[in-house]
């Protein structure tokens, strides 16, 4: 009776965390993680154009721009749609000033807007996403060009950002926590194995922001959630006493997949529309918040293993995490592969 009634318990708990990870799964397309490219333009007699390109199947995460109290839409609120971007048309009852904003209650992590002033200046910034709405500050363009220390700023918060909220990459990286927990593997393990995956993304994320490297996104995705997978499974076969080249040589496992996971950010990136005057310090910092972002999660996740062994857990517990991650990655693989197959 007690053994089914623990048997009973393990199986309801595996489907809770069946659930949890298909849960994970759908989370993160809540939020989507990159930054829209937008631009505004003063045309003659108080009017202005607002264009924003947006990528193929983000429509609806791109509500119109509210505007402020003086100004009016000359054409749809909604926008109109060109091969390239979307476009709204507004007026406003004198020139727009400092003082004014424009709001954009988009789900993007920031946008990149750019201004061209009937005086012939220019100006260009990235307003990042706070509490769910963008905020382009007039005053911002009015002055010109972010300073190289604001974009500094600006991308490593999108870097850390981008890490934080992009569950996959996380997944993988806790992936490769539990593998060099395995008993077998020694603490400087961990160090190896984490500064090869950072070595590897750097290079590919440098390479593909560079333009040296070109591959299709869609693959790309679907191959790091596949990525998720292999690690869940090599966990539980190193737990099991079946080692392998992942559990004698994790850090060459994480380098490989690095490789694949660098071509991930720098799709976030290349969302940005990078300037070839941006390129180096947007590559550095974008890149430096990354790597914030992963040790703050590195960190939190050994705080709690350390806290969790004090606890004495049924040995089955220890499978929780790989179950979720081992699911949700499946879950992600199968998405993605079709999307792949799916008309853009």
């Amino acid at each position: 009776g007690a053994d089914r009634g623990r048997a009973l318990i393990r199986r309801w708990l595996f489907l809770v965390l069946i659930l949890l990870g298909l849960g994970l799964g759908a989370s993160a397309r809540a939020h989507d993680i990159g930054v829209t490219q937008a631009e505004l333009t003063e045309l003659e007699n108080d009017a202005y154009e607002f264009s924003a390109r947006i990528p193929p199947g983000m429509s609806s995460r791109h509500a119109g721009p509210e505007l402020p109290g003086h100004c009016r839409f000359t054409s749809s609120p909604t926008g109109v749609q060109t091969p390239a971007a979307r476009l709204w048309e507004f007026s406003c009852d004198g020139r727009l000033t400092a003082n004014d904003e424009i709001t954009l209650r988009w789900l993007r992590d920031g946008a990149m807007v750019s201004a061209q002033w009937r005086d012939g200046s220019s100006g260009r910034r990235l307003f990042a996403n706070e509490n769910g709405v963008i905020r382009v500050v007039l005053a911002d363009l009015q002055a010109g060009s972010q300073s190289r220390l604001d974009a500094a700023g600006r991308y490593t918060v999108l870097g850390v950002e981008h890490i934080l909220e992009g569950l996959d990459h996380l997944l993988f990286v806790l992936g490769l926590l539990l593998i060099v927990s395995t008993p077998s593997v020694r603490v400087m393990a961990l160090v190896k194995t984490v500064t090869a995956f950072t070595v590897a993304h750097s290079l590919t994320l440098g390479l593909a922001t560079l333009g040296h490297v070109d591959v299709p996104s869609r693959p790309v995705e679907a191959a790091i959630a596949l990525s998720i997978v292999f690690l869940a499974m090599e966990v539980v076969r190193g737990w099991q006493g079946r080692e392998s080249l992942t559990h004698r040589q994790p850090w060459l496992v994480a380098f490989g997949f690095g490789l694949l996971h660098g071509l991930g950010f720098a799709g976030a990136l290349a969302d940005v529309g990078l300037p070839q005057a941006d390129i180096p310090v947007a590559l550095l910092f974008f890149n430096v918040g990354v790597e914030l972002g992963q040790l703050i999660f590195v960190a939190g996740v050994l705080s709690v293993r350390w806290l969790l062994v004090r606890i004495p857990w049924p040995y089955w517990a220890a499978y929780a995490p790989v179950y979720v991650i081992g699911v949700t990655g499946a879950y992600w693989v199968i998405e993605r592969v079709v999307a792949m197959s799916s008309p853009i």
